[in-house]
């Protein structure tokens, strides 16, 4: 009778045994899966302050552009009063080149934000 006893225990201490190794493993699996969540986590929150950042510059960008296409909207009425049998055709000049440097600038800005897409 002994004897069996001494086999049922050793039986029971083998199955926890086993038991405690599976629980080892899941233990270490799951803590790996912690550190790697945890490392991507903070990934996407850099990821996510560079993505705001730029938003707000692009906001910036679109800001200044609709400015400019405000400006230029009304060339054509500036251009219209300009052409007036007192104003002289060089300061319409004048006008139309400064027009065409911020034109040239808000194409530039367009381009900028386009390529940063």
């Amino acid at each position: 009778m002994e004897r069996s006893s001494s086999r049922i225990i050793e039986h029971k201490l083998t199955d926890l045994e086993r038991k405690l190794e599976i629980l080892i493993n899941t233990k270490q699996n799951l803590s790996w899966s912690v550190s790697e969540l945890e490392r991507e986590n903070a990934e996407l929150r850099l990821l996510n302050i560079k993505l705001k950042e730029e938003a707000k510059e692009t906001k910036k960008k679109y800001s200044t552009l609709e400015k400019d296409f405000n400006k230029s909207k009304s060339f054509a009425k500036i251009v219209s009063s300009k052409l007036t049998p007192t104003g002289g055709l060089s300061e319409l000049k004048d006008s139309v080149e400064r027009y065409i440097q911020e034109i040239d600038k808000c194409i530039k800005m367009l381009e900028d934000t386009h390529e940063k897409e």
